[in-house]
């Protein structure tokens, strides 16, 4: 018995490392126009070197159907045509093959984008459904698609001509008992536009909207015209919640491009993640193009969508707007699993960076013309015009897009405010100087006045907030590294942040859980597993001690003529003892089952930041 349990144990664990992740691939630009052709093309070189390399790379046709909510193939009109056949199959008495075609019916109705003629679709089958299972005696089966049918649409009476009066009886006790059940709050937001919800493919309303349903779990879905919303599950069985339906990413997707998303720089990480979430996959990869003066560059980055980090970034140069194959299969290698080349410049930072939610708008600020010494002045008036911002002084989070200006300049043409080192930390004082100093240095439209007319101020500025002319100079000069895809667009009001960890302690990172979590989990899940096979193998001693002290009784519970009465009262003692202990094992196996989905779950998150979407009125808050 032991041996076959360890054969058991081994199994599932090889099943569990054998299965292969999901990879999806996408193509992302800049908002509104999205990915162009051409990167839509080199997108589908680089999936397809995905492809030769590992497997799980999900299909250009299963990406645009995951993303437009159709995660089925059929249509209304063949589903209809289904149910027809079942029926006519359940008429003629073959009840188990018209179950199994309902259910099949059931669940595509269920995955097709919702309506009122897929919702009409759902509800007749699960009621034919449930007539069929409770002709089979499955009373839980029957109980199941009632259960969904009551909390749904609590009006609804199956048609007297087609179901008889013990069947709708059964049905108007489940309806009583789903009245009776505890009343939770459902709150449903939008992003980006409202739009209409549904709660198990019934239309409810419009977005926002608060709904008060029996507890229970639900299907929630949202449309706004020709954007859709995948239907999601919601868990309302013991708290209420609040979920909020993402129209803004339903907007920004391109399916025809790669697939593809129009994203700004700002928001990208976070919509890239939520598109990730949205097609099911583990991994996402996804290509962009960058411009670093008159070169181009395409940068792959791999995305963690259920840890919602970035784990890899490379670029690669363009040559004639297209890579020969040698250089995306360099690419695809390097983000798939870190192997290096000489043709990939690593942009990968510290480790895997998480991926929060964009931060809400700032205020712009008013240009103000930059105060310089007149030495400085003369300095910068006779030096060289870099082509790009640069950064170089600035660590990479904190590097913006060469070819994005910060918003005020764009709507002035003038240049932006200096920033004070001073009021900045150690990390951002470099690069706002930088910045200052390639912002004098640039000249001013000709609509403004230049530099050298600027007037000198009053009163000359800090010694400790200017700048010596040479480090200036310097900073403007410096060569510009390729941007990363999530180097957001500038901030003026936010500091920058410390991105190395300089504040932390050896070997931490920022938003990493304490080292001994992981391993600790894992420890507690194989002593976990360790336990409960244990209490299986007492489990099953009990169970035939059991079975050998019932076959010594007769039909009438006496020991049978010949039996003896003390090998029947120790397989009794001893069935007793070894259920006993199969219990303490259940229990222990469970205690370390729960300490490591606690540690399993801090490790990934330890920043803290799980509960940012935690609703203010106690329920939780899911983003979808």
């Amino acid at each position: 018995m032991r041996r076959a349990l360890l054969a058991a144990a081994c199994a599932l664990a090889a099943s569990g490392a054998g299965a292969v992740e999901r990879l999806g691939v996408m193509a992302v630009a800049d908002a509104p126009a999205g990915p162009d052709a051409e990167l839509t093309e080199l997108a589908h070189q680089l999936r397809a070197a995905c492809r030769d390399r590992v497997g799980g790379v999900e299909e250009v046709a299963t990406m645009r159907r995951r993303l437009l909510g159709q995660g089925s193939d059929a249509t209304l009109s063949e589903l209809d045509r289904a149910y027809g056949g079942a029926l006519a199959v359940y008429q003629n008495g073959e009840f188990d093959s018209s179950v199994r075609t309902l259910r099949a019916i059931v669940d595509d109705l269920e995955a097709v984008p919702e309506g009122e003629e897929a919702f009409f679709q759902w509800k007749r089958a699960m009621l034919r459904l449930a007539h069929a299972s409770l002709s089979l005696g499955q009373e839980r089966e029957m109980e199941r698609a009632f259960l969904a049918l009551a909390r749904t649409d609590p009006a609804l009476q199956p048609d007297p001509d087609q179901y008889s009066p013990g069947f709708r009886r059964r049905f108007e006790e489940v309806k009583a008992r789903v009245r009776a059940l505890p009343r939770r709050r459902l709150h449903v937001a939008s992003e980006g536009r409202s739009g209409t919800v549904y709660v198990n493919g019934r239309a409810m309303g419009t977005t926002p909207l608060t709904l008060t349903l029996p507890a229970g779990s639900y299907r929630v879905g949202g449309g706004a015209g020709a954007l859709r919303v995948p239907s999601f599950t919601v868990d309302l069985e013991s708290e209420d919640r609040s979920v909020v339906l993402d129209f803004a990413l339903a907007e920004a997707l391109r399916v025809n491009a790669g697939p593809g998303l129009a994203l700004a720089p700002e928001a990208r990480g976070y919509g890239i993640v939520r598109a990730g979430a949205w097609l099911g996959v583990d991994r996402l990869l996804t290509v962009s193009r960058a411009q670093e003066g008159q070169a181009q560059f395409l940068v792959g980055s791999i995305f963690d969508v259920r840890r919602g980090a970035l784990l890899r970034e490379g670029s690669v140069r363009l040559v004639a707007g297209g890579l020969p194959s040698v250089q995306v299969g360099a690419l695809a290698s390097f983000l798939l699993t870190g192997q290096s080349s000489r043709d990939v410049q690593n942009l990968t930072q510290q480790g895997p960076r998480e991926i929060r939610p964009p931060l809400p708008p700032v205020a712009e600020l008013r240009p103000v013309p930059a105060a310089s010494p007149p030495a400085v002045v003369a300095a910068l008036a006779s030096a060289p015009t870099p082509a790009v911002a640069t950064g170089a002084a600035a660590p990479a989070s904190a590097a913006t897009l060469p070819a994005v200006r910060p918003p005020a300049a764009r709507a002035t043409g003038a240049a932006p405010a200096p920033i004070s080192p001073a009021v900045l930390p150690p990390t951002a004082a470099a690069a706002a100087t930088a910045a200052t100093a390639h912002a004098s240095a640039t000249p001013a439209p000709t609509s403004a006045p230049p530099v050298a007319q600027t007037p000198a101020p009053t009163s000359a500025p800090p010694v400790a907030q200017t700048p010596a002319p040479t480090q200036m100079l310097a900073a403007a000069n410096a060569p510009a590294p390729v941007r990363s895809i999530l180097a957001p667009a500038p901030r003026a009001a936010l500091p920058a942040l410390d991105p190395a960890g300089r504040a932390l302690g050896a070997g931490s990172r920022p938003g990493v859980a304490p080292r001994w979590m992981r391993p600790a989990a894992i420890g507690s899940g194989a002593l976990a597993l360790g336990l409960a096979a244990v209490a299986v193998q007492q489990g099953l001693a009990a169970s035939g001690r059991y079975a050998d002290a019932r076959d010594m009784l007769g039909a009438d519970g006496q020991l049978l003529p010949g039996s003896d009465p003390g090998r029947y009262r120790d397989l009794r003692s001893g069935g007793d003892s070894a259920r006993r202990n199969a219990f303490v094992s259940a229990g222990v196996a469970a205690a370390f089952a729960a300490t490591a989905g606690v540690l399993g779950w801090l490790s990934w998150d330890g920043d803290g930041d799980r509960d940012r979407h935690a609703d203010a009125s106690g329920g939780l808050s899911v983003r979808f």
